[in-house]
């Protein structure tokens, strides 16, 4: 069993959205000891000689205080956990990302996005992908009558006018908007007189005891995302697994979870227009029934996850393809040719042919 320093966001102190991977590591025997970030609002970065002495670094959404601008000749297995959101991928075309992956070449990626993957990737970085699913709940919500549930966290995120933009046009027994912004926040645009009625809404701004806060999110049967994206996304996967019809933009990562009106309903948060609410039930006992299959999917590749946080940074890179890769797609005859390093070498004088054979193939 190894000794791990996982260094984190210290934000998820507060809402212990990543503690799952260091509890499935610490259940696996491993001793996984917690070290906050906190440069991302001024304050200190958790200096490197302070983890230097772990058999495995995890830097979790932050990187270590170091004057060597690469972490692999620091220790010989960091890995890297970015987040989607912080890209802001959704506000258009990313230009100049080496900054970000240079003092992580060397070092492993776990990416819990499928966009991310492949951006890592692209930057000749070992990336594990594998999507996370929480437990689905037993607790099956009401189904006779709409009743929705928004936590207003930002307004420059998905806002009041945005979500009634969304309903318009659908009846609903009740509409509970959670007004608890985020730190540093605009002050949200709260509902009209008008707005409460029609829509029948109740709020609330913070709860004394966090089984308080449950009992009235589990009485909607609609969840409504509160971010435009997101990194893992545990609050919209939490709903899903309720068996809630979740709302959400059309952006990472709850497009990668959700298909538009199969399990969920996905929407243009820059345009919305009014959604077709008429089978929530139908597409949250989908959403609930997704996380069933794809929890199972997670439990299964724990022992992946495992073996790709332990193994030593240099094991992965000497590896043609990264684990994730190697264990479900072998490489074809045809590919294992192409990987030759003489076939590399001479790639761009035979690369034409190689696309005619591939075109001829198809």
């Amino acid at each position: 069993m190894v000794r791990i320093a996982y260094v984190d966001h210290s934000y998820h102190q507060r809402t212990l959205s990543s503690r799952f991977l260091a509890d499935i590591l610490r259940g696996r025997g491993h001793t996984v000891d917690f070290f906050w970030d906190d440069a991302w609002r001024g304050g200190k970065a958790v200096p490197f000689r302070q983890v230097a002495d772990y058999d495995a670094i995890i830097l979790f959404q932050c990187r270590c205080e170091s004057s060597e601008p690469y972490f692999r000749k620091l220790h010989p297995n960091v890995i890297h956990i970015p987040m989607l959101d912080t890209f802001g991928i959704h506000l258009g075309p990313r230009r100049h990302l080496g900054w970000y992956w240079e003092p992580f070449q060397g070092c492993k990626i776990l990416s819990f996005s499928s966009v991310l993957h492949g951006i890592a990737t692209s930057f000749g970085l070992r990336s594990f992908f594998i999507r996370y699913y929480p437990s689905p709940g037993d607790r099956i919500p009401p189904s006779e009558s709409a009743r929705a549930f928004f936590w207003i966290r930002h307004e420059k995120l998905i806002s009041w006018p945005i979500v009634r933009a969304l309903l318009r046009g659908t009846r609903f027994d009740a509409v509970h908007l959670h007004v608890a912004p985020d730190p540093g926040s605009p002050k949200p645009t709260l509902p009209t007189e008008a707005d409460r009625e029609e829509y029948a809404i109740t709020t609330s701004t913070w709860f004394a005891a966090q089984r308080d806060f449950l009992d009235v999110l589990g009485r909607a049967n609609i969840f409504f995302a509160p971010r435009r994206e997101e990194g893992i996304g545990l609050s919209f996967l939490e709903a899903m697994a309720r068996g809630q019809c979740v709302v959400a933009p059309d952006n990472g990562t709850m497009n990668e979870y959700i298909l538009h009106g199969v399990n969920g309903l996905l929407y243009d948060a820059d345009h919305p227009e009014p959604l077709d609410f008429s089978r929530f039930a139908q597409l949250g006992e989908a959403a609930r029934q997704s996380v069933v299959i794809g929890h199972s999917r997670w439990l299964a590749l724990e022992d992946r996850l495992e073996e790709f946080i332990l193994m030593p940074s240099a094991q992965g890179y000497r590896k043609g393809i990264s684990p994730a890769e190697r264990v479900s797609a072998p490489l074809s005859r045809l590919q294992r040719i192409r990987n030759r390093a003489f076939m590399r070498k001479t790639e761009r004088f035979w690369m034409p042919v190689w696309r005619l054979i591939r075109a001829l193939r198809t």
